[in-house]
Parts: structure tokens; sequence; C-alpha cells
């Protein structure tokens, strides 16, 4: 038992002899998850979109319009910087990029509002980004209801209404919006959570991915597992890879998820121990997960290849785009496979909406079969590794 304790204790001192040695992984494990963060919540860091650049083609110039116009260039999210003679111009604008949306004032707006008739401005949005449309027709929207309110209002008044009465029949019902878990409304504080988890995740994977590749070429002949004695225990080996992977993210995981949402004002509302424990079955899934696809790599190109087109997919499996319940049945299973999809609802869940251990349950459960299923397979590719090795030096009659 000592033995293998010992053992244990050499393999985890060799792997983050490895890691240490080793310029792309060092880059991998620390700049990555050090710097990606922060690029990432400074690219958002604006949240919302404001000022964006929109084209008017006014063909009624009344007071009305002009009225309208001046409304829509106070909102917060459009700025009229192009006031154009003709549809024409105004295309020509946004195919250049100069603008983001077009506002078509019809030539009979003012008539239409003083003969009491509904009239209808005609709005074209940039729909390159779901972001620019949303402003404009926010904005467009904003200054629609706001002025045909003050019309009504205006007209009920100089009826004999009082402000009050008139403002009671243009506004009946008076409505809030109070934006949960993500006060600002902003872009950030909607995406860049599960982002942060997913550079935890993928820097893991492809940091354990590439360390097999670099041992199978150290170890000369492709052989993963060294011509060692302490390396003949599965047990030992496996378990000293992870714990060196493990003592190294679990404090990556305190900078990333707790210090970075903090200096951007991320939504940070859930409770560090809860964070914390919810971590323990990702990382451990992650990590058995990495060990068990690490196998099957025989260099150190390959994962960055292969690995890092997933990082994008991951992205949309994980629910954050698009409901999980509202994909396919496929897309789906294979969502379940990645620990990274359900770390992703859990930890959002925690850390953006406030909620509890006994309230991700589910996700904590599913984590931690994860980890005991991955750590199975793991353990058995490796156990095949080790017999692999131990024939070739039956065969080659090499001593340890």
């Amino acid at each position: 038992m000592k033995r293998a304790i010992f053992d244990l204790f050499l393999v985890y001192r060799d792997e983050l002899r490895h890691i240490f040695s080793d310029a792309t992984v060092i880059v991998l494990f620390f700049a990555g998850t050090l710097i990606y963060p922060l690029i990432y919540s400074w690219i958002y860091n604006n949240e919302n979109i404001h000022d964006m650049p929109v084209a008017v083609v006014d063909m009624d110039h009344s007071a009305q319009s002009r009225e309208f116009i001046r409304m829509l260039d106070a909102t917060q999210e459009t700025a009229v910087t192009h006031r154009c003679a003709s549809m024409t111009e105004a295309k020509h604008l946004l195919e250049d990029k100069k603008i983001h949306g077009v506002v078509l004032v019809p030539s009979k707006f003012g008539d239409d509002i003083m003969r009491q008739q509904q009239t209808t401005v005609s709005v074209y949005a940039d729909m390159s980004s779901f972001l620019y449309y949303k402003a404009l027709l926010a904005a467009n929207n904003y200054v629609s209801q706001t002025m045909g309110g003050g019309i009504q209002a205006k007209r009920l008044m100089a009826a004999g209404a009082t402000e009050t009465e008139a403002m009671a029949t243009v506004t009946p019902i008076s409505s809030y919006f109070i934006p949960l878990y993500n006060i600002g409304g902003g872009y950030a504080g909607f995406l860049i959570p599960a982002v942060l988890l997913l550079v935890i995740h993928q820097t893991l994977l492809l940091g354990i991915c590439i360390l097999a590749g670099i041992n199978r070429e150290k170890n000369g002949f492709r052989l993963l597992i060294p011509m060692s004695e302490r390396y003949h225990g599965t047990l030992r080996i496996v378990g000293g890879k992870a714990l060196a992977y493990f003592s190294i993210y679990i404090v990556l995981v305190f900078y990333v998820l707790m210090i970075v949402p903090r200096w951007f004002g991320l939504p940070h509302i859930g409770r560090p121990l809860d964070l914390y424990l919810f971590f323990l079955p990702f990382l451990l899934a992650t990590i058995f997960f990495a060990m068990t696809i690490s196998v099957f790599f025989r260099d150190r190109e390959t994962p960055i290849l292969i690995l890092l087109f997933l990082s994008v997919p991951l992205l949309f499996l994980s629910g954050v785009a698009w409901p999980i319940d509202q994909m396919p049945f496929f897309w789906r299973l294979l969502s379940f496979i990645f620990p990274s999809t359900h770390g992703v609802q859990g930890f959002v869940k925690i850390n953006s909406m406030g909620a509890d251990l006994s309230q991700v349950r589910m996700e904590y459960l599913i984590l931690s079969i994860q980890a005991v299923v991955y750590f199975i397979t793991a353990f058995l590719l490796y156990r095949k590794q080790i017999i692999r090795t131990e024939k070739f030096k039956v065969a080659h009659n090499i001593a340890d």
C-alpha cells in the first residue's frame, strides 16, 4: 500500500514536471486560462449596442416627421448619422456598412396624424447581426409608442380631459420590465459566464491530450506508458496524473469563475462554496474524459487540430445560444457526452441566477455519473496501454 501511494506521488510529480517543461502546455494551462477570460470580457464589456448609425429617409418634411427623427436620434440605441434624399442613397450606405439600418418616413406621415389616421414608418435593419436588429427595433418601437401616446393625450386634453385622465386612457395598464438574472440586459452577462466555463473545459482537454502526444514522442516506440517500474499500476498512473491536473485547475477555477466576473461586473450572485462544490465533479469529469480520449492521440499536433474545432459546437450544445430541450434528439443526446454541457447549465444557474446546490442536483448528478464513467474508461484504456508496454518489453527483451 505504501509503495502504491509512493508510486502515485512519483507519477504526480512526473506529470507536473512534464507540464512545466513544455511551453505549449504552459501556454494552454496558464496563459490561455488567465488571458482568454480577460480578452472575451473586454470585447463584450459594453454589454449593449449604443448609438448605432442609421439613416433616415424623410419623404414628408413635416413638423411631425422631424419630431419623430429627433426622438429616434435621442434614444441610446441609435444615432441618426445620415439623412438621405432617397432609398437608393440609403441602400448604398447600408451596402458600404456605414449604417446598420434605415428608417423610411412616408410622405403623408404628418397629414395622416393630423387626420387622425394610422400611419406607417418602415424600418430596414441589418440582419447580419441580431444585435443591430434588436437595437433598431427597440428604438423605433419606443419612439412610436411615446409619440403616439403623446398625440393621443393632447387630443384628449383638448377635448376636456385632465392630464391624469388622458394618461390613464392612453396607458390603461402600466408595465415595468425587470430583467431577471441579467440586470443590464447585456450581451456579456448572457454569454461570458458560459464562455468562462468553456475556457476551463477546452484548455484542460487540449492540455491533457497534448501531454499524451508528448509522452508518446518522448518515450520512443510511440508507447503512452513509460518503461519504468512505477508505471506498472493502472490506478496509480490514472490517479497520479489526474491529481496533477486537478491540483492546478482547482486554483485556476478560483481565478476564472470568481475573480473575473467581479472585475468586469458580470453576474456573480452565487455562493462561492456552492460554486466550488459544484466544480469538483465537473473538473473530475473533464479530466477523466480528457484522459480517455487522450489515449487515441499519437502526437502533440493532432489534438490541436481536432479539439479546437470543437469549441464553437460545444458552446451551441451547452444550451446558452439555444435551449437544449428545443434541439433535435440527436444533438441533445450528443450534448450529454461532454461535461461542458451540464457544467455550463449548472454554473449559470448558481452564478447568475443564485441557485444553491439542491437546485442544480440534476446537473451535479450527471457530472458525477460522467466522472465515474470516464474514470472507468480511462482506467481500462490505460490498463490496455500498460499491457501493451509490458508485451513490447518482453518481445524486445527490455528491462525497466
